[in-house]
């Protein structure tokens, strides 16, 4: 088979592909889901929001590809668990892991209880080396390789105002990434991280008062949210280096964390 016809999973084409993307209700994860399913991909899309999981299910589906929504909290281990064999079971097969999903804590080290520092990290770590270790096992079993995706963020490097519970709950996703990486790569396993920077979505507007507009503004000047370009991200800016990291161009890279942030960490 010639390398252009390798794909996300190291030998299946594109279009014959099944990816698992979570926070797939909005943001990110949703318009991962959408690219994904514009080049054919099939989509299981999970999020806490099942009606909202549903709605970007119905978008993928109309572009002609199949796709199930999965509603579960990524914060219970228990329906975690669960994720990768329904998508097996609908979909058939697991060659793409999106691990789009998370939450937000604005909570300081000072007033940062241990209920939210732990639920912090169920939702934006735990989930993610679950849902790694269920996917590798079947992408293992097919024996056609796969792609895993790790979203972080650009506060994983950043020393700003940020909660240590996300901070933290980010930083530790980078090393789980690069140790998954180099036990899943024999077996023709790509594991990679994006770190997007400020972007337009509904978690980052509900963290401010006045929503993107107080989000666009952090972004301009010389404050601690800034970047070169002075420029707020928009999802599709993450969601296109999601899915390049999903496509034959990027065969060659693992273990590497791509910086989707106009230049706010350099």
């Amino acid at each position: 088979m010639g390398s252009t016809e390798l794909d996300a999973a190291g030998g299946r084409p594109l279009h014959d592909a099944v990816a698992i993307v979570t926070g797939g209700a909005s943001g990110i994860g949703r318009a991962t889901a959408i690219g994904l399913a514009s080049k054919g991909c099939s989509v299981a899309v999970v999020d806490i929001q099942a009606d909202a999981a549903e709605e970007t299910a119905a978008a993928v589906r109309a572009l002609g590809v199949r796709a199930i929504s999965i509603g579960a909290d990524l914060g219970n281990a228990e329906q975690v668990s669960k994720i990768v064999a329904n998508s097996v079971s609908a979909l058939g097969r697991v060659d793409i892991l999106v691990n789009c999903a998370g939450i937000y804590s604005g909570t300081s080290l000072l007033d940062l209880s241990i209920e939210e520092w732990e639920r912090c990290h169920a939702v934006n770590l735990r989930s993610f080396f679950l849902l790694m270790q269920g996917a590798a096992r079947v992408m293992i079993e097919q024996g056609d390789g796969g792609r895993i995706v790790n979203v972080s963020s650009s506060s994983a490097f950043r020393a700003r105002r940020v909660s240590p519970a996300y901070a933290s709950s980010k930083s530790a996703i980078l090393g789980l990434t690069r140790a998954a990486a180099g036990e899943l790569g024999p077996f023709g396993i790509n594991v990679n991280a994006v770190a997007p920077g400020a972007t337009a979505t509904p978690t980052a507007f509900n963290s401010l008062p006045r929503g993107r507009e107080d989000l666009e503004a952090m972004v301009k000047g010389d404050g601690p949210a800034s970047n070169l370009l002075g420029r707020l991200s928009e999802p599709e800016d993450a969601a296109d280096m999601i899915i390049f990291l999903c496509l034959p161009e990027s065969r060659q890279i693992t273990a590497q964390v791509m910086h989707v942030s106009a230049g706010a960490v350099v």
